[in-house]
């Protein structure tokens, strides 16, 4: 085997997450998973951002390689260096002990020999693993000879409202993480050494499954590493030191845990539940629950994007931006279903239409059933903010609104199916068995997202597009008729 003497950035940060994983990716790449759609699209939003970032400085150069080219991409960074330049952008180095890293911006600090390393995240705040990113930056940088003073990170700034043209020196904003930084860095050297070690072990580690594996992302080696994992295990209801409690008597499977266990209330619902086969139901609360509703009921559901770099005026990072809702409608208790479905198919701001319709249509009676209620909520306060033409009615809407998840989420009704979760995806199949997604093209609301913004910035064709809103007028019509199922069983836990 050939000794692998540097680790990117990248491993680097796999490795402090798990040693296992950093082994697994340079030694099985046959348990490497496909990129997801919702990957890429995280890659292609932080290669948008990292582009936009580069705006924000005049006179920048970039290092042009191939990342896998490093000792190239290191000689041109020292070339550009030696003829003056300022601003690099993707410049790397490395440490002799087996560090390497890319900055995305190298900036000279004027009249010294000193720079400033800033590191650019499509985020709206500084994470932790953000520190432990710039401080093997740092690490490899200074190592390399570079006297390095500041270390910054330059992300989207939360509070930025698009007016006009996007404004990148408001879009971003760049905090000092140098103490922070420092700090890590005691620990970088060591935590490099053990990491290089592992990946040049014949052998995989042996590390325990636990909460590493999700935080703070999800690793691609579960499927393998959690193979012995029941779909609804101990690792889904306990945290800390109960699980640990039951992991040390070899506890793993729900229907071993056993009837004198510390556990709460819901705890006690759900595992007496699927230990028993059997449907919970509070009927007394059940009951209150649908004295809430009063008729017409509009089973509602949304669909928004969330661009990390704002599209329209009056919009800011992330924030959430409906394109799309479903409304079932039924008149009383017994009376015919009727449907009305909007769908923006513009490229311009979908809001102002989709308020004026959904008002519309929602009309000034009658409780307004949604699945999740802070989701649908938190919107319409956003729009009504955003265009206080609106925000009365709109408010109306939200003093209107009942809950479908609470009866579930609450535990008045619980299936062993629902294996402790109380989603919509979760709930419906337990229930409703009859009725799934699995033959829609679109299955969940960040696939819907992803193709509903392919369509308006006219990265697919024109017949794609028509079959990405086909797709998506079945899909948010199929949640607000999921809705009405799930009203219906609920219906009949109530006697």
């Amino acid at each position: 085997m050939k000794k692998i003497k540097r680790i990117s950035k990248s491993q680097y940060l796999k490795g402090v997450q798990c040693p296992k994983a950093l082994w697994l990716y340079r030694h099985r790449p046959d348990l490497a998973p496909e990129i997801s759609e919702g990957q890429q699209y995280i890659f292609d939003t932080g290669n948008e951002v990292g582009k936009l970032a580069q705006t924000y400085f005049e006179d920048g150069v970039e290092i042009e390689a191939e990342y896998f080219k490093v000792n190239l991409t290191i000689a041109l960074t020292k070339k550009a260096v030696s003829q003056g330049k300022n601003i690099l952008f993707e410049a790397t180095a490395a440490s002799d002990d087996g560090a390497f890293s890319r900055i995305d911006i190298l900036k000279k600090v004027d009249g010294t020999d000193g720079w400033d390393l800033i590191e650019v995240k499509s985020s709206t705040e500084v994470k932790d693993y953000h520190i432990e990113d710039i401080a093997l930056q740092r690490y490899a940088f200074s190592e390399a000879g570079y006297n390095i003073r500041k270390s910054i990170l330059m992300h989207l700034d939360s509070n930025y409202v698009r007016s006009g043209a996007l404004d990148t020196s408001k879009l971003f904003t760049l905090e000092d993480c140098t103490e922070l930084i420092i700090n890590k860095m005691i620990e970088v050297k060591g935590e490099l050494k053990f990491l290089i070690t592992i990946v040049n072990s014949k052998n995989e580690p042996d590390v325990a499954i636990g909460d590493q594996c999700k935080d703070p992302f999800e690793c691609d080696y579960i499927p393998y590493c959690w193979q012995h994992v029941p779909d609804y295990s101990v690792y889904d209801v306990f945290r800390g030191r109960k699980r640990e409690e039951l992991l040390s008597i070899e506890i793993i499977e729900i229907s071993d845990v056993p009837d004198t266990f510390d556990l709460t209330d819901r705890q006690r619902t759900d595992i007496n539940a699927y230990k028993t086969n059997e449907i919970y139901s509070d009927n007394s609360a059940i009951t209150e629950f649908l004295d809430l509703l009063e008729y017409p009921l509009y089973y509602l559901d949304y669909e928004a994007i969330w661009p990390a770099v704002p599209l329209f005026d009056r919009n800011s990072p992330y924030q959430q931006i409906p394109f799309q809702f479903s409304l079932h409608i039924r008149p009383e208790k017994d009376g015919k279903l009727a449907h009305i479905g909007f769908l923006h198919t513009d490229a311009d701001d979908p809001r102002p239409e989709f308020i004026k319709v959904l008002i519309q249509n929602c009309e000034d009676s009658g409780s307004v059933l949604v699945y999740n209620q802070a989701y649908e909520s938190r919107i319409n306060r956003e729009l009504g903010r955003d265009f206080p033409e609106y925000a009365s009615d709109l408010e109306k809407i939200n003093e209107r609104m009942v809950d479908l998840l609470v009866p579930f989420r609450s535990r008045y009704l619980y299936h062993p199916e629902m294996k402790g979760s109380a989603s919509l995806k979760s709930v419906l199949p337990a229930f409703v068995p009859d009725m799934t997604y699995d033959g829609l093209n679109i299955q969940d609301g960040e696939t819907a997202s992803i193709r509903y913004l392919s369509c308006i910035k006219n990265s697919v064709s024109a017949d794609e597009k028509e079959k990405i809103f086909e797709d998506l007028r079945k899909y948010c019509a199929q949640d607000t008729l999921a809705e009405v199922r799930l009203l219906e069983v609920v219906y009949q836990y109530s006697n």
